[in-house]
Order: C-alpha cells, then sequence, then structure tokens
C-alpha cells in the first residue's frame, strides 16, 4: 500500500496525548478476538513504532471498526484455511497499521463508494454503513493522517492507517 500524504497536524482533540498505539491496536484485538477466532487466525506482524498523538479511545475504535469488518468478510467455520493479519511499523516519519484479510475482496464496482456514509455490502440488519466513513474522519480529520486500501476479489483486502509520528 502506498502511504497517503499527511493532512496536517492533530487539532481539536478532548482527548489527545501521547499513546503507544501497539497497546491501542492490542486493544482492539481482544474486544474481537472471540468473532475473528470462529473465522480465521490471528497474525500480528509488529515492528518498534514510536508514539503517536491523538484520541486512544477514537483510534481504538477505527481499529474495532477494520478488526470487525475483516471478520465479516470471512465465513465462519474454517479459521485454519483463513487469515486476519495486523501489521505495525513506521517509516518516513508515520506510523502505519495494516489490516488484512483473506476474505472475498470487495468487488471493483463498489470500490469508489466503501467510505460513503451509509453504504454497506453487508446484509441487512449486519452494518449501518457508517464505520468506514467515521474511521476516515476520525483518521483523516481528527489525526492528520490517511486511510487506504486495496481489494482483490477472491482474495481480501488490505486497510492502511497512516498516522504522524508525534
Amino acid at each position: 500500500l502506498i502511504a497517503p500524504p499527511l493532512r496536517g497536524q492533530v487539532t481539536g482533540l478532548k482527548a489527545s496525548k501521547l499513546m503507544d498505539i501497539e497497546a491501542v491496536l492490542n486493544s482492539a484485538i481482544n474486544i474481537t478476538r472471540n468473532e475473528i477466532r470462529h473465522r480465521a487466525r490471528l497474525v500480528r506482524n509488529y515492528f518498534p513504532a514510536p508514539a503517536v498523538r491523538g484520541s486512544e479511545a477514537q483510534l481504538g475504535q477505527v481499529f474495532l471498526n477494520l478488526l470487525t469488518n475483516a471478520a465479516d468478510a470471512i465465513a465462519v467455520g474454517d479459521a485454519a484455511h483463513n487469515q486476519i493479519a495486523v501489521g505495525l511499523h513506521a517509516k518516513d516519519g508515520r506510523v502505519i497499521v495494516e489490516i488484512s484479510d483473506t476474505g472475498g475482496g470487495i468487488p471493483d464496482s463498489v470500490q469508489p463508494r466503501v467510505f460513503e456514509p451509509f453504504f454497506t455490502t453487508k446484509e441487512v440488519g449486519r452494518g449501518s454503513g457508517q464505520g468506514l466513513a467515521i474511521a476516515r474522519s476520525v483518521v483523516v480529520e481528527k489525526h492528520g493522517g490517511g486511510l487506504t486500501f486495496e481489494s482483490t476479489l477472491g482474495e481480501g483486502t488490505t486497510f492502511a492507517v497512516v498516522l504522524p509520528v508525534s
């Protein structure tokens, strides 16, 4: 994935502080662990990353949403043959978190709409279509970062959260 340009500095966050992004990520993993274990093996690929400034609660919600979406992309019952990979590393003054799944991927025809409010590919009652729109708002507008994705139909999807190093 290509890291998007950073959008500026963190502004307007009431709970903005230096945080250990690994701890925030692990907290989201712990919350989604039960959902993930029935669908896929969880693989962590962590490398040392410096602190970032922002809201632990907001970024935790972003990671929770991305992990839940990754789990939802994989059918229950074949966890041994599926994987959700969570990567963490730093590069060029940025901290990058990647969440990948081996689910069905996002069809090309709907990829341009994934960040639109109220857009969902989930069946009725399973999603509001707000998660990715809110995630992008939190990461880009409130944390000065970027949120991108790559997806191949039949192979899976990777979302990347890119945050400026504090």
